[in-house]
């Protein structure tokens, strides 16, 4: 496959009177994008909504955040940006895409706690802006288009989950028909149809996501992944958005649509394929297995994927804690078993100063290279803010029934579990670990 992918990066985000891109000025009007985002809901389980702009460096809380999507829209080739969702699932990763790089898509509605398990519930997620917990999500550096949306009573928790779902992709599309004809700023071609050095080596990547139900569910090509085996992806059909997320469980393990259309390791191993090493291609699974035999089927199958690739050596990430770690280093063990270099990428606990307990909630001999991205068990206070967007409180407590709490004011937060996208576990963020 090869896919260019065409970019274009604004300068500002307003409301106005007509929807526009100008010099760099993305302009939206504000009632006829809420109308028709409203009159897009076919089943009416969305009883308001009210668009808001967040921008960088604003003292800004947003809470209440799902999903977050790009503006993306395919201009020649196969499918659509997000194939299979309000629209046919044809693969996708071919020809041309355009993209809006730094807006971003944010859904954000309460949705409901009550009669909900102790750990597949829509947990409140966190993004601020400025302060210490800015670092946590890149969405601190992006122009953000906020849905905010209240929802009717009584209806499904799947109904809930479609419409706000689709009401982000929705708008990410009806902006993005602004860059179809217009030329990018920049382009960047992805070509895996080019023959490669034989010499160089051959590296594949693991890609394991968590789909445990509504609210906590990853869709590939428009539907969930609950009964998927392990399946080969080539990087451009991600890089064209073929998986989605519906995870909205625990904040800081979430990796949203515009991640995963933006994978940090797809895009270097993408960017240096063909020069520096062979990128085989993506191994996609999901986590959470529900038995140990599950567990271990899942990672065999994935591993001989990677062993059919001819991999020398794989990249493993994975989406949500607990026993996902499981999945992960038993698909570690068995590619190591075969001869393929296995290294994986996670977060750690270790407590405040990294040293109490266990770091990993699993783990295997074979890991012997394991690359942090931080701790999750980091103490944080958060400072009061002008603002807040997305809702105007916090549900912090299951054990409350979530009462509302005040979304503006300074609090320490003794995890970094409420900050979405707070883990990095896709490697996107500015957290990390490092020796001292």
């Amino acid at each position: 496959m090869k896919l260019e992918r065409g970019y274009f990066e604004i300068k500002d985000l307003v409301f106005g009177d007509a929807l526009s891109l100008k010099n760099g000025i993305l302009t939206v009007n504000k009632k006829e994008l809420e109308d028709y985002i409203l009159a897009q809901d076919e089943n009416d389980n969305i009883e308001k909504i009210e668009l808001e702009i967040v921008k960088p460096g604003e003292n800004t809380r947003i809470v209440h955040v799902l999903d977050t999507v790009m503006a993306g829209v395919k201009v020649e080739g196969d499918g659509e940006f997000m194939p299979g969702h309000m629209s046919d699932p044809v693969i996708a990763g071919n020809g041309r895409t355009h993209l809006i790089t730094n807006l971003a898509i944010m859904e954000c509605a309460e949705l409901p706690w009550a009669g909900k398990s102790a750990l597949l519930y829509p947990r409140d997620a966190i993004v601020d802006m400025t302060g210490p917990a800015a670092a946590y999500s890149p969405f601190s550096e992006t122009f953000n288009l906020i849905l905010r949306m209240d929802m009717v009573k009584e209806s499904s928790d799947v109904e809930y989950d479609n419409s706000v779902r689709n009401a982000g992709i929705r708008c990410a599309r009806y902006i993005a028909e602004l860059v179809r004809e217009l030329e990018p700023e920049s382009i960047e071609v992805f070509d895996f149809d080019q023959e490669v050095d034989p010499s160089l080596p051959k590296i594949a990547y693991v890609t394991q996501c968590q789909n445990q139900g509504v609210y906590s569910n990853t869709f590939l090509y428009g539907h969930e992944v609950w009964n998927i085996v392990p399946t080969y992806l080539n990087p451009t059909e991600m890089m064209d958005g073929c998986v989605v997320s519906g995870n909205y469980v625990w904040p800081c393990f979430k990796v949203p649509s515009w991640i995963q259309a933006n994978m940090p390791a797809v895009m270097e191993l993408a960017r240096g394929h063909g020069t520096k090493w062979n990128f085989v291609g993506v191994v996609f699974d999901r986590g959470h297995n529900d038995s140990h035999f599950l567990k271990q089927r899942a990672a065999s199958l994935a591993s001989n994927l990677v062993r059919r690739l001819g991999a020398d050596g794989v990249l493993i990430s994975w989406e949500g804690g607990g026993n996902a770690a499981t999945d992960a280093m038993l698909t570690l063990q068995t590619c190591e078993k075969w001869g393929i270099k296995a290294v994986p990428y996670t977060f750690e606990f270790g407590g405040p100063d990294g040293r109490e307990g266990i770091l990993l909630v699993d783990d295997v001999p074979e890991a012997l290279y394991v690359v942090s991205t931080g701790s999750i068990e980091k103490p944080t206070t958060i400072p009061a803010v002008d603002r807040v967007a997305g809702g105007d409180c916090l549900r912090l407590r299951k054990e409350t029934g979530g009462d509302p709490e005040p979304a503006d004011v300074e609090r320490t937060l003794d995890v970094i579990t409420a900050f979405y996208c707070g883990a990095n576990q896709s490697g996107i963020g500015r957290l990390a670990g490092v020796p001292y």
